[in-house]
């Protein structure tokens, strides 16, 4: 399962952090993200390697408003806390592993 991250965790979590780390930020009224939610839970037990997050816009906006995210499920991907990849919208579970093949 992703990690759920708040505001206050993502310096720490996310842009201090080694390595690659992909951050889904969603809503719970949101129907891509809902469908998006288990494929991505099912890519962070397959690539253990790889750390996934999950920011939930509604109760934490202002990391969201500060990487300028304006449609929903916007996955985007850090490298040594830089990001480095944006995917938005909901992506099929084929077409969501070979984003993230990409970094494993």
């Amino acid at each position: 399962m992703a990690q759920e991250i708040s505001d206050a965790q993502f310096e720490q979590e996310v842009e201090q952090a080694k390595g690659v780390v992909f951050v889904d930020f969603w809503a719970d009224w949101c129907g891509p993200c809902r469908m998006m939610a288990p494929v991505y839970d099912k890519m962070a037990q397959k690539y253990p390697q790889i750390k996934f997050c999950k920011v939930s816009t509604t109760e934490n906006m202002e990391k969201a408003g500060e990487y300028g995210v304006s449609g929903i499920p916007c996955i985007i991907v850090f490298r040594d806390g830089k990001e480095v990849e944006r995917l938005v919208g909901f992506r099929p579970e084929p077409a969501f592993e070979a984003a993230v093949k990409k970094y494993a």
